[in-house]
C-alpha cells in the first residue's frame, strides 16, 4: 500500500502519463524493507512492489504493457541496490561513515538506476514514443535521487530512529532541533515561493548547520524538507527552477541536479560528523574505562590506594571546619591463616565477601578503599566519632552473621579488627589515618574481633 500510494501520487504529480516521473521515491520504501533485516524477505517484498507498481502505473497511464515493463525495471533496480549496499552496511548506518555513504551513493544513485534505466527508457520509447536518451537521463536522475533522498529517511522511520533520537535528547536539544528544521523549512519556502531571483545557494548554510548541530538524522530530515518544498514549487512552476529552465522536463532535470549537488555536498559531511562523534564518544568511554582501571581494585571492585587518596583529597579540600569527618580502618583477622589453610583462592573469596559486606553497610556518601592486602579504609565525610563507631559495630555484626561459604560443604566464620577515629578541625588526612591506624592496632592487641576508638 505504501508503494502504491507513493507511485501513484508521484506519476500523477510529476508526469503527463506518457513520460517518466520527475522524481521516484517509491523504490526507497522497498529498498528500506530489504535493508531492514539481516535476512530480507526478497520474494514477498519484491512481489508486493511489483504488484503495487503495476496497479499504480495502470491507473495513471491507462495501459498494461508499460506498467509491466516499468515494474520489472523497478524490481531489478531495488534488488541490485539492496545487493550492492548489503544489510550489514545498512545495519551500521547508510550515513554512519564516509565509506558507507560513498557505497550508498554509488549503488543507489548510479549503478542500480543506470541498469533499470535501460529498461525504463526502452519502454518509454517503444510504448509512448518518448526520446530514448532523454528518457534514460530522466529515469536515472529521478530513481537515483528518489533512492538517495528517501531511503535513509524511510529506513530511519521504520527503525524508530527519529523517535529514539528525540527521546534521548534534553528538552533544550529537542527545541533546538525543531527550531533548526523549522528554520530550514522557512528558508526553503522563501527560496522557492517568495524570492524573485534564483537563490538556491541560500539553502546550503541551514542544512550544514543542521548537520553539525543535530547529526545525520537531522541532515536526512532537512534534505527531505527541501526536496518536498522544492518539488511542490517546481511542479507548480514557482521558484528558481522555473525561472532558470523552460519546460517541465528541463525543470525536472535541473531540480534533480540541484538535489544531487545538495546530497553529494551534505551526505559525506554528515557521515564525517557522525564518525567523528562516534570516535569522540568511544575515546571518552575508553578514558573512563582507563580511569576506572587506574583507580579501582580489580579483586574487590573498591577504590585502590590511588583512587581512595584522590577521593580523600577532594573531601578534605571541600571540607567545612564545622563538618565532622571520620575514618574507619578495618582488618580481616587471621587472613594469613585463611590463605595457609584454604589457599589463596579462598583468601580472595574472603576479601570479596568482606567488600560486599562493607558496601552494604555504609552510607551512599561514604568512601571505601582497599589500600592493600587485607586492610580496608572507610571515609565518612559527614559522621562524628559516635556515628562512625555505630557503623563499625554494624559492620562487625554483619560479618559475623554472614559466614563465608568455601564450597558446598564448608563454611568458616570471619571476624574483624576495627579502629575508628574522627578528625579535629585542623587535621589533615595523614593525621586522621594515623589515629585510626593506632585504634586498629589497639583492637588487634586486645585479641582481635574488637572495635577501638581513637582518643
Amino acid at each position: 500500500m505504501l508503494y502504491f500510494c507513493a507511485a501513484a501520487a508521484t506519476i500523477h504529480l510529476t508526469s503527463n502519463g506518457r513520460d517518466i516521473a520527475a522524481i521516484w521515491p517509491a523504490n526507497a520504501i522497498l529498498l528500506a524493507f530489504l535493508l531492514l533485516d539481516k535476512e530480507p524477505h526478497w520474494l514477498t517484498t519484491l512481489s508486493a512492489g511489483f504488484f503495487g507498481n503495476v496497479v499504480a502505473n495502470y491507473l495513471t497511464r491507462g495501459t498494461l504493457s508499460a506498467p509491466l515493463l516499468y515494474s520489472v525495471a523497478n524490481v531489478i533496480e531495488i534488488a541490485i541496490a539492496a545487493k550492492l549496499i548489503g544489510a550489514s552496511s545498512a545495519m551500521g548506518g547508510l550515513l554512519q561513515s564516509t565509506k558507507n555513504s560513498l557505497r550508498f551513493l554509488a549503488a543507489a544513485g548510479v549503478i542500480a538506476p543506470g541498469v533499470s534505466g535501460l529498461i525504463g527508457a526502452g519502454t518509454a520509447f517503444l510504448v509512448f514514443g518518448e526520446p530514448i536518451g532523454q528518457s534514460f537521463l530522466v529515469w536515472v536522475l529521478s530513481d537515483g535521487l528518489g533512492l538517495i533522498v528517501f531511503t535513509p529517511v524511510v529506513l530511519a522511520v521504520f527503525r524508530g530512529e527519529f523517535i529514539t533520537c528525540f527521546r534521548g535528547r534534553t528538552w533544550l536539544q529537542r527545541f533546538e532541533t525543531i527550531a533548526l528544521l523549522s528554520c530550514t523549512a522557512l528558508i526553503a519556502y522563501g527560496v522557492f515561493f517568495i524570492a524573485a531571483r534564483p537563490m538556491l545557494f541560500v539553502l546550503f548554510p541551514p542544512i550544514l548547520f543542521v548537520t553539525f548541530r543535530v547529526g545525520r538524522l537531522g541532515t536526512k530530515a532537512a534534505v527531505v524538507i527541501v526536496a518536498l518544498i522544492g518539488g511542490i514549487a517546481t511542479m507548480s512552476t514557482h521558484g528558481p527552477i522555473a525561472i532558470l529552465a523552460d519546460g517541465a522536463v528541463a525543470q525536472a532535470l535541473l531540480f534533480q541536479a540541484f538535489l544531487g549537488v545538495l546530497l553529494v555536498t551534505c551526505l559525506p559531511i554528515a557521515a564525517e560528523v557522525t564518525e567523528r562523534a562516534r570516535l569522540t564518544a568511544a575515546l571518552a568511554e575508553h578514558d573512563r574505562e582507563m580511569m576506572k582501571q587506574a583507580t579501582t581494585d580489580p579483586l574487590t571492585g573498591l577504590l585502590n590506594r590511588g583512587g581512595f587518596r584522590s577521593m580523600v583529597a577532594s573531601a578534605f579540600d571541600n571540607r567545612d571546619e564545622k563538618q565532622p569527618i571520620s575514618l574507619i580502618a578495618v582488618d580481616l583477622d587471621y587472613f594469613k591463616s585463611i590463605n595457609d589453610c584454604w589457599g589463596h583462592e579462598v583468601g580472595d573469596l574472603a576479601l570479596r565477601h568482606l567488600a560486599s559486606v562493607l558496601k552494604a553497610e555504609v552510607g551512599p556518601m561514604d568512601v571505601i578503599g582497599r589500600p592493600g592486602g587485607d586492610e580496608f579504609l572507610i571515609l565518612l565525610p559527614a559522621s562524628d566519632l559516635h556515628e562512625a563507631s555505630v557503623v563499625g559495630q554494624r559492620i562487625a555484626t554483619a560479618i559475623r552473621r554472614e559466614p563465608l561459604s568455601i564450597d558446598q560443604t564448608s563454611v568458616t566464620l570471619l571476624s574483624l579488627s576495627i579502629g575508628v577515629a574522627a578528625a579535629s578541625p585542623n587535621d589533615q588526612f595523614v593525621d586522621l589515618a594515623r589515629r585510626a591506624d593506632g585504634a586498629l592496632y589497639a583492637a588487634k592487641k586486645a585479641g582481635r574481633n574488637a572495635i577501638r576508638l581513637a582518643s
